[in-house]
């Protein structure tokens, strides 16, 4: 059970992360939004990117939380799935920012 609530936790830093980081990128016009469902939020207001992207990431990390003891293994394997698709968007993003500090030396 524990590892499920840190995979959550772990999950829900990464997440941070992504929207931080996706948010500098296209705030200084260096990336476009991958994902077309929040590119239409993006469309819209930068706010109610942040606020769909939040809100769909925390409703979906509640979902999974609320079924942990009911289906542990799936839940746990669905976890430790997600967050290896954010580890490596992240480690995208680090690599966008050592390509930047690369070229610009």
């Amino acid at each position: 059970m524990k590892k499920i609530v840190r995979l959550a936790y772990i999950l829900t830093i990464l997440i941070l992360i992504d929207l931080t980081a996706t948010l500098y990128w296209l705030a200084n016009d260096f990336a476009e939004e991958a994902n077309p469902i929040m590119q239409a939020f993006l469309d819209v207001s930068p706010l109610l990117f942040v606020i769909a992207k939040l809100g769909l990431s925390g409703v979906g990390i509640w979902i999974l939380y609320f079924f942990r003891r009911r289906f542990r293994k799936v839940v746990f394997r669905v976890l430790l799935g997600l967050n290896l698709v954010y580890i490596s968007i992240f480690v995208y993003h680090l690599w966008g920012v050592l390509f930047l500090l690369l070229i610009t030396n």
